[in-house]
């Protein structure tokens, strides 16, 4: 499994169809209000996203999975699957209603649930397909539409490409590459008659009301609320923004492009691993401190912060479908220690202090601190870097798995964030950027120089540490 685009999935060409809900309109309007509203994520996603589609922009912000299955498709077994998975999930029976006055959820009932099988056509040309898949998402991966996601396939006769789109309101990376998992075990199962072998799942709505009792207990003499105070002191107390010349020009946001290339082989991974680890690092803190060395070596300016995403998903649940993560600052100096190895330690120490932080809400934090004076809010997204290893979410032997893309949507942005990925393969990288020429070269030379230092790293991988053994 990749990160990658959608105008990079290549499924063969074949007739669309699409599972769609049976009696939408009814099932909608007979869903109740729910006493649970948004999370505190979908509420900042859900005012960004009216406030958006006020300006006739195009809708981008979705999770897709897509994957190429080398096998016939059984419609019937799958519209099988998609009924049970959105029945089994209180997070993608929901829909909002955005107002000026409120936001409101609702949920409708499982036993409403039932989607038919739709042929609406051959699939054409590549670029046919992406206009179609578009106009899916524009229409029915939204946060005001049952079920707000949308499944589609391209059935070619002895294959087919299968995807599912959802708006970012109902999940997140790991969310959607588990839908995908669980799609198939339900589809496989109804192929043969047996029982669905799926991960266990919770409640998102008793997670969102469980995030908003702990975010009420936030005090100002918690110790992980001045972490956040000290490092916001240190940066402007703002939120981080790249350091590249992204091309920008003023205080607006660029239309994107997204950039996917290799950064690591396997072998190479599992070198820049075990240094790490010899010397009481992490590869994660490997990740971290050669992005900060190769900024430093770009900008000039050693003072690394950036935010990065933490799960909160309850490992006991990992089934469990919605937007399950908090974000969080990393911030260390990238001219400390004498050698790489030490600024190693060092970015393994500040995302050890920066996992601290996952149990206490950031909105509330960041909220506390707005009131004294120790956080400066703006209306823009932060730089983030986010780290999935795809081994540890799916099991990359199956098809739909080993030839899957998680496909984040590509909006409008001014900062230059990363999606770092672990699979087989080794590490890859997805980074979204401004469509400037200034943003192409800066970008690309910031990756460009953050792999050869992991390549540096890799090649003393079995060479007795300097520093930081006995630690």
């Amino acid at each position: 499994m990749i990160a990658g685009t959608l105008r990079e999935w290549y499924p063969a060409a074949g007739e669309l169809v699409e599972w769609r809900l049976r009696d939408g309109s009814a099932v909608t309007e007979g869903a109740p209000v729910h006493p649970v509203g948004p999370s505190f994520l979908q509420r900042d996603h859900l005012v960004a996203a009216t406030a958006k589609r006020a300006t006739g922009a195009p809708h981008r912000a979705v999770v897709m999975m897509a994957t190429d299955i080398d096998e016939p498709l059984d419609r019937e077994a799958m519209r099988v699957a998609i009924t049970d998975f959105v029945r089994a999930h209180d997070e993608v029976r929901s829909f909002f209603e955005v107002s000026s006055d409120a936001i409101v959820r609702r949920v409708a009932a499982p036993d409403g649930i039932e989607f038919d099988t739709v042929a609406t056509g051959p699939s054409g040309d590549h670029a046919t397909l992406i206009d179609r898949l578009h106009t899916r998402i524009d229409s029915e991966a939204v946060h005001d539409r049952l079920p707000g996601v949308a499944f589609g396939a391209i059935d070619a006769g002895e294959s087919f490409g299968f995807y599912v789109v959802s708006d970012h309101s109902h999940t997140d990376g790991t969310a959607s590459i588990g839908a995908l998992g669980e799609l198939f075990a339900r589809y496989r199962a109804h192929r043969s008659g047996t029982a669905a072998d799926v991960l266990a799942a919770g409640s998102h709505l008793d997670y969102i009301a469980d995030e908003y009792r702990r975010a009420a207990l936030v005090s100002p003499d918690d110790p992980r609320v001045e972490t956040w105070r000290s490092i916001l002191a240190d940066h402007g107390r703002t939120v981080p923004r790249s350091k590249l010349d992204l091309g920008l020009t003023g205080p607006d946001t660029l239309d994107a492009i997204a950039i996917d290339r290799p950064l690591a082989s396997a072998e190479a991974t599992a070198a820049c691993e075990r240094r790490a680890r010899a010397l009481g690092g992490s590869l994660l803190g490997a990740l971290f401190a050669a992005l900060a060395r190769a900024e430093y070596e770009i900008t000039g300016d050693p003072a690394y912060f950036t935010s990065t995403v933490l799960s909160t998903r309850d490992p006991e649940l990992p089934g469990t479908q919605g937007w399950l993560c908090t974000f969080a600052p990393v911030a260390f100096r990238a001219d400390a220690g004498d050698d790489f190895d030490d600024l190693v330690l060092i970015a393994s120490d500040a995302l050890r202090r920066t996992r601290d932080l996952k149990a206490v809400p950031v909105h509330a934090v960041l909220g506390l601190l707005a009131a004294q004076g120790d956080f400066v809010p703006d209306d823009g997204s932060p730089q983030m870097v986010s780290y999935l290893d795809f081994r540890r979410l799916a099991d990359e032997t199956s098809p739909e798995i080993a030839g899957g893309q998680v496909i984040p949507g590509v909006g409008r942005t001014r900062n230059a964030n990363l999606w770092i990925n672990r699979n087989d393969d080794g590490l890859r990288l997805l980074s979204h950027l401004p469509d400037t020429v200034a943003a192409r070269a800066s970008v690309t030379e910031l990756h460009d120089r953050v792999g050869a230092i992991l390549a540096e790293h890799a090649a003393r991988a079995d060479l007795v540490p300097t520093s930081g053994g006995d630690r």
